[in-house]
């Protein structure tokens, strides 16, 4: 059985689902002249984004299961890292596209 602070880590991973769905809303339900680029965009990162959280998950439910490795702990530091550069990648790619504003 999980504690609470265990289910409020996972919790917190889950919560990069509902930022990859809140951002394709958010292109979706643009009217914007560049809305499509801007999707395609969005939905690249956000099918990493869900990879990324994929692999948190698994290797939380290890952990909190079979305790912390080596290994577990580098595959979180290389999801984290990809989340982050994903996101900062993203976000260069949108302000490119609205260089006067």
């Amino acid at each position: 059985m999980a504690t609470s602070k265990q289910e409020q880590v996972y919790n917190e991973i889950v919560e990069y689902y509902a930022f990859a769905d809140r951002m394709i809303r958010a292109v979706q339900d643009s009217s914007h002249k560049l809305a499509e680029q801007q999707f395609a965009i969005a939905e690249e990162m956000t099918t990493r984004l869900e990879e990324c959280a994929d692999q948190l998950a698994t290797q939380y439910i290890d952990f909190v299961t079979n305790g912390e490795s080596a290994k577990s702990t580098e595959i979180v530091r290389t999801a984290l890292n990809n989340i982050a550069s994903k996101i900062e990648e993203c976000r260069h790619k949108i302000l490119a596209l609205h260089p006067n504003e």
